[in-house]
């Protein structure tokens, strides 16, 4: 818990020293689900692995197996629950357990901390430091990285960016740049009284009451 939230720390402190940094940045939008990330321009678009996957890149440096990917899935089972119950929807939805649950795919897990009340562009979610036995180029060896995931409007955003162990800290700082780049469109209004379509717009409703000549009309 206490390294998720030294992360998140690091994640201020990188930001103060990014208006003096020079970079060119890609900006990518999924035209299925509007999602949007933007990343330095040094990364490369890789295939994706798994049938969720929706994007990922991975760094220059081969070497290190920094990649982050994007991943989406679709979980209705709260849109039931109206936008102002977020937060505590995804204490039960997106926390503990499902960390659990998404680590299973990799080998040798550690979940080194987690924390609630983060999560990705309008979504509330939880921050993940985990760590693996595995690679996307290369031998398999043990890997570290940070995660966050959202849900919002029936779907789970996922962005993890992982890189070997002894790269972990030299990729850091891009990691939470590009996680805190990722948006998606709004989907509803978080205002109790939503945002009802315009219903006077609808066809008149008419009646005839029985016996009588008189037309109602709505």
């Amino acid at each position: 818990m206490r390294l998720a939230q030294g992360l998140l720390i690091a994640a201020l402190t990188v930001g103060a020293f990014a208006a003096q940094a020079k970079a060119d940045y890609f900006v990518w939008q999924d035209e299925k689900s509007g999602l949007s990330m933007s990343y330095p321009d040094t990364w490369g678009k890789i295939s994706t692995r798994q049938p969720d996957d929706i994007f990922a890149i991975v760094a220059p440096n081969a070497e290190d197996d920094a990649v982050c990917r994007i991943r989406v899935r679709t979980d209705r089972r709260f849109v039931v629950y109206p936008p102002n119950m977020d937060k505590d929807v995804q204490s039960i939805a997106v926390s503990k357990e499902f960390w659990d649950n998404y680590l299973h795919e990799y080998k040798n897990v550690d979940l080194y901390g987690y924390t609630d009340g983060a999560g990705l562009g309008k979504g509330f979610g939880s921050f993940a430091v985990i760590g693996y036995d595995g690679s996307v180029i290369g031998p398999e060896t043990k890997h570290r990285g940070i995660a966050v995931a959202s849900l919002y409007f029936g779907k789970i955003y996922v962005v993890d960016c992982t890189a070997k162990a002894s790269a972990f800290e030299k990729w850091q700082p891009q990691f939470l740049s590009i996680i805190g780049s990722v948006d998606f469109k709004k989907a509803h209004d978080e205002l109790w009284t939503g945002n009802y379509r315009n219903f006077f717009a609808d066809p008149a409703l008419k009646f005839k009451w029985p016996h009588a000549k008189a037309l109602i009309t709505y």
